[in-house]
């Protein structure tokens, strides 16, 4: 196999896991509301204001990811 050919073989596992790790992510922003509507009924404020910096971070993530497999296609 060619260097041409490995470099193509890796950049694909590449796209490949950040798909993956996006596909991952998306499903679980999909949770999100639930849990912040559960979080609001407990009354649990301080854990409220982590799960929601949080879900900022997810989001970034996203987007990050997003960026690359548009990038590398």
């Amino acid at each position: 196999m060619s260097k041409e050919n490995k470099n193509n073989d890796t950049q694909d596992q590449i796209l490949t896991k950040e798909y993956e790790a996006y596909k991952t992510l998306q499903n679980w922003v999909k949770t999100v509301p639930g849990t912040i509507r559960q979080l609001e009924e407990k009354g649990d404020m301080d854990q409220l204001i982590k799960y929601k910096k949080q879900v900022k971070l997810v989001l970034h993530k996203l987007e990050e990811i997003k960026l690359e497999l548009e990038n590398g296609k």
